[in-house]
């Protein structure tokens, strides 16, 4: 690290330390550090090695960012990077919308480690593995050993911890109860999305999350998939998610602004022309009036109700009509599609509602994307603040902070000198992602994806498998309580 107090060095005047570079004249948002107005950023070493209105060092790179917005590295805490979700290019999605650092929900964890040595980015990762007890433990209904077992398999491949993959594949209460409090006697990551044999992927499957847990740690994920309207109307159903998050501060949580989910549109049967197999799709289906099954997919696809994750060798899009229903059957209906089934009030007043202290009620902004076509964090995030239901530095408080803070990456999330250099720049009025930075090299620019493998974010227990497969590691302790939550 540089040191740029002159008094430091009287004999070394600082016209002559050349930085790596210097990114000048942004608008630096930095909650953390109170920042909010145009600044140079000095990186050196992969860190931050100053923010000031007018560094007057030279660099070895130097960049005008003159209407511009900087942020630290923009965190999403919920995508997906494994191929049953539609690619492996999720990394590649990901830095395409600005993402320095994610959370995959739900691997599968080798598959990921497979491939994202060619399809990576260069952004940091880390990973939960979704829970299936089935093939993992050969029974749905799991002894308690048996799940501490899987824990603990799922550490040492490099996972933090398990997802309970409730809303697609519905497990029994007490085996959700057994898998958080394992986890969380483990200090391994817990998530859930919620669902069971007893209640759907909605309001009253929040709920019982909730009280099933009884005050353990766990990450709820996207809140907004219970605010549907499916048992209530979405005004009493948001309401009720946010009673729910303010009189259990243990549940942390996240939601998205895309109107479009993701879901798995493979279908049983002979020639998998039978029912669908996951229950968020049959629930879209129904809920349009379309049959549960292979007729039903067609229906909706013909309709424009549904649309279908296309692999286009590079990355993941959306497509719909009759190339939809051509790609979805050549791959023997075994893919992924979208259907537009999240209301546009839950997902503003959960982007915004605060707890009665001030804070966040949902502690952050994901996408649910990754390689589901969604990663709509700025691009439509950033009209909550043009909307001015958020400002700048709190839009950054949900997308960069309190992930950081969640993840215990206590170095990024903000650019306090010797932070890591995790930077995303962005363009305000078009709301689009000029530049993705990860510990000071830059992976993507103007659409253009320069970096590639991946940074793992493991537990000690995870480190020794990834490094052997030739990744770079960050260790967090999820031991380690986490921080209060913040507000502005």
């Amino acid at each position: 690290m540089i040191d740029l107090d002159p008094a430091s060095d009287p004999g070394h005047p600082l016209e002559t330390i050349m930085l790596d570079r210097i990114l000048r004249r942004a608008h630096v948002v930095d909650p953390v550090n109170r920042l909010d107005g145009i600044m140079d950023v000095a990186v050196e070493d992969g860190r931050i090695a100053a923010v000031a209105p007018d560094i007057r060092e030279t660099a070895r790179s130097e960049q005008d960012c003159s209407g511009q917005v900087l942020m630290p590295g923009l965190i999403d805490p919920h995508l997906h990077l494994g191929t049953m979700f539609g690619s492996p290019y999720g990394s590649r999605m990901a830095a395409l919308a600005g993402v320095t650092t994610c959370l995959d929900m739900a691997g599968p964890v080798d598959d990921i480690v497979s491939h994202i040595h060619d399809t990576g980015a260069g952004i940091n990762v880390a990973m939960l593995s979704g829970f299936s007890p089935a093939e993992e433990c050969g029974t749905d209904r799991p002894s308690r050993g048996q799940i501490d077992a899987a824990v603990q398999t799922a550490l040492k491949k490099g996972a933090l911890g398990l997802k309970i993959m409730g809303g697609h594949w519905p497990l029994a209460l007490s085996v959700c109860r057994d898998v958080v409090a394992s986890c969380c006697a483990q200090n391994a990551y817990v998530a859930w999305h919620a669902g069971s044999l007893t209640a759907g992927s909605n309001i009253l499957g929040m709920q019982q999350a909730v009280e099933t847990v009884r005050g353990l740690r766990l990450h709820l994920a996207h809140i907004n998939a219970y605010c549907r309207g499916r048992v209530n109307s979405v005004e009493e159903e948001t309401a009720a998610a946010l009673s729910l998050l303010e009189a259990n501060p243990n549940i942390w949580s996240e939601s998205y602004v895309s109107p479009m989910n993701g879901t798995i549109l493979t279908c049983a049967g002979e020639n998998h022309r039978g029912e669908v197999i996951d229950h968020v799709t049959r629930t879209c289906l129904e809920g349009f009036g379309f049959p549960a099954d292979y007729e039903g997919v067609v229906r909706a696809i013909g309709e424009g109700r549904l649309f279908v994750v296309k692999d286009t060798g590079f990355v993941s899009e959306l497509i719909g009509g009759d190339e939809a229903l051509a790609y979805w059957r050549d791959a023997g209906t075994a893919a992924a599609g979208s259907f537009a089934v999240n209301p546009a009030y839950s997902r503003f007043v959960l982007a915004q509602a605060r707890r009665s202290d001030g804070t966040f009620a949902v502690d952050a902004i994901s996408t649910d994307g990754g390689c589901i076509p969604r990663n709509v964090t700025i691009s439509t995030g950033l009209s909550l603040v043009k909307f001015g239901a958020l400002t700048l530095a709190e839009f950054v408080l949900k997308t960069s902070v309190n992930p950081a803070r969640h993840l215990r990456l206590d170095d990024r999330g903000h650019l306090s000198p010797g932070a890591a250099a995790d930077i995303t720049i962005f363009d305000l009025q078009r709301q689009q992602a000029l530049e993705t930075i990860v510990s000071g090299r830059t992976v993507m620019k103007n659409a253009r994806i320069l970096g590639r493998g991946a940074r793992f974010i493991t537990t000690p227990a995870g480190v020794p498998a990834l490094q052997a497969q030739g990744f770079k590691t960050i260790a967090v302790d999820l031991e380690r309580p986490e921080a209060e939550r913040i507000r502005i």
